[in-house]
C-alpha cells in the first residue's frame, strides 16, 4: 500500500489508479464534512446533494491540479475537510441563504456562551469537524428530550430567549424554566460524555 505522500504525488502526476485510491480513501470524510456543515447551517438537503457536492469536490481537485497546492501532504485530511466545508457553504450560497444556528445558551444573567466551546477545540480543520459532529449529536439529543423540555431548551439555545422571556411566553415560573434548562443541559452533558466527548 502506498504511503500518503506517494499517493498524493502519483495523483499530482495524473496516475488514475492512484487517484481512484485517493478518492476511496478520502470520500467518506469529505461526505461527512459536507453533511455536518449543511446540518450546522440547518440547510435542507438530500443524500444525493451530499454525493453531488462531494463528486464536484474531487472533480475540481483532479481537473484543477489542486493537490499541488497542499504544502504539508501529511495534513491532507485537514485540507480535504476545509475544501469540503467550503464546498458546502458554496452550495448553500448558490441555492439559498439560511442563517447559521449555533448552540449558544443564554444563562440566567443573560450572558451568552457556546456549549460546544467547552467540549472541543476549533484550532484546526479536524477539530472543526469534531465540533460539527458535536453539533449534529447535540441536535439529536435535544430532539430526544420531552416536548416541554425540548421547546424550552430550543427557545434558549436556538432563539436566544432568556429564562425570563421563556417563562413569560409559556406562562411558567422563571425558576421552573431555569430548572428545566439546567436539568436538560446536565442531561445533554452526561449523554455527550457517554458518547466519548470530554467534560
Amino acid at each position: 500500500m502506498l504511503t500518503l505522500k506517494e499517493l498524493v504525488n502519483r495523483c499530482i502526476d495524473k496516475d488514475k489508479s492512484a487517484w481512484n485510491e485517493f478518492v476511496l480513501r478520502f470520500k467518506a470524510i469529505a461526505e461527512k464534512a459536507v453533511r455536518l456543515r449543511l446540518n450546522r447551517h440547518n440547510f435542507p438537503h438530500t443524500i444525493e446533494d451530499i454525493k453531488d457536492i462531494t463528486q464536484s469536490i474531487f472533480l475540481d481537485i483532479w481537473e484543477g491540479n489542486k493537490l499541488e497546492q497542499v504544502k504539508d501532504q501529511e495534513k491532507i485530511t485537514g485540507w480535504i475537510v476545509i475544501v469540503a466545508q467550503n464546498a458546502a457553504v458554496d452550495f448553500i450560497r448558490k441555492t439559498g441563504n439560511l442563517t447559521r444556528q449555533s448552540p449558544v445558551v443564554l444563562n440566567e444573567e443573560g450572558v451568552e456562551f457556546d456549549i460546544t466551546d467547552t467540549l472541543t477545540a476549533k484550532s484546526n480543520p479536524v477539530d472543526e469537524l469534531s465540533t460539527l459532529e458535536l453539533a449534529d449529536t447535540l441536535d439529536t439529543l435535544i430532539n430526544a428530550l420531552g416536548p416541554r423540555d425540548r421547546l424550552i431548551l430550543k427557545l434558549n439555545l436556538l432563539h436566544s430567549q432568556s429564562h425570563k422571556e421563556i417563562a413569560d411566553l409559556l406562562k411558567l415560573p422563571q425558576n421552573t424554566v431555569s430548572t428545566i434548562i439546567r436539568r436538560s443541559l446536565l442531561k445533554l452533558r452526561e449523554s455527550l460524555e457517554r458518547r466519548g466527548y470530554p467534560a
